[in-house]
């Protein structure tokens, strides 16, 4: 595994409560929302680092908990691609940011909160608590007007200063379960 992929792992397990020994040996950590010096000086690259993690932090800001998804666009390299697992794949600046503003058209009151950030190169990993009220459909989902909160751990690749790639790891069972959509058994 690449560096980043071990620390993309390690925030991962390390988000759902587990340990794993081997895998957090090359990735510095800190307290959400918080940077070590060791950790800023271990990503290499210091200067371009941080201006990749401050356009992820704007971008999210600004979409997201300010509610101007017909901003997202302005990103967005137009080549993006954005990945969600099972959900799919989005090509395109268009239909990146058509997703986005269909977030925050379903969630009017969406709010993001990142717990951590940390960046190699030209990706940026963030830790994030997603939540808000669903107003509207969301990936074929109706509005149920009920209050969503999910947990994410999504990877960034910046090129020109703009996003080109998201692979988000968002927690679709917990919205899936907060929407009345699908009760999985082992949620209480």
């Amino acid at each position: 595994m690449r560096k980043l992929q071990r620390v993309a792992m390690a925030a991962a397990l390390a988000a759902a409560g587990l340990g794993v020994a081997g895998v957090t040996a090359n990735a510095a950590t800190a307290s959400p929302g918080h940077r070590t010096q060791a950790a800023t000086a271990s990503r290499g690259g210091g200067a371009s680092v941080r201006a990749n993690e401050r356009e992820v932090e704007a971008f999210l800001q600004d979409v997201i908990n300010e509610h101007h998804g017909d901003h997202a666009a302005s990103y967005l390299n137009p080549g993006m691609q954005w990945s969600g697992g099972t959900v799919g794949t989005v090509n395109g600046r268009a239909n990146v940011a058509g997703l986005f503003a269909g977030v925050v058209a379903a969630f009017p009151d969406a709010h993001i909160t990142i717990d951590d950030i940390f960046g190699q190169g030209d990706q940026v990993v963030v830790r994030v608590v997603v939540s808000g009220t669903q107003q509207g459909a969301i990936l074929g989902i109706p509005a149920s007007g009920r209050h969503v909160q999910w947990d994410g751990v999504d990877v960034y690749r910046l090129s020109h200063g703009k996003i080109s790639n998201i692979w988000a790891g968002d927690d679709w069972t917990a919205i899936l379960n907060d929407t009345g959509t699908y009760k999985a058994p082992w949620i209480p």
